[in-house]
């Protein structure tokens, strides 16, 4: 093969590599929204320093983590809700944690 064939390929297999992964972190953020779960409940604890929020339902109780990306409503921040409030958590499951997208206070 000449080194400008060469050239080429190697530019083909990169750009190829490049939009194959663009196109897998796309398609996982659209995963990602279809797969989240609403649970309704009511505050148990909130921990702030650590970022979760247990949350309880029926005898169901789940904790989730939050961070930065977690968007609310009726609340500005975590640390605003108590225990008792009614909230509806909006999360994902990533390996082994509930993580909350969205936090709305009832």
């Amino acid at each position: 093969m000449e080194p400008k064939q060469s050239a080429i390929g190697i530019s083909l297999l990169i750009g190829s590599g490049i939009l194959i992964l663009a196109t897998l972190s796309i398609c996982g953020d659209l995963g990602s929204a279809e797969t989240a779960v609403d649970f309704p409940g009511t505050v148990l604890k909130v921990d702030d320093a650590a970022g979760k929020l247990t949350v309880k339902k029926d005898g169901t109780r789940f904790t989730f983590v939050v961070d930065g990306r977690t968007q609310y409503t009726g609340v500005k921040v975590l640390k605003e809700l108590k225990t008792g409030d009614t909230v509806t958590v909006t999360y994902v499951v990533i390996g082994s944690q509930y993580v909350a997208h969205k936090v709305v206070k009832n």
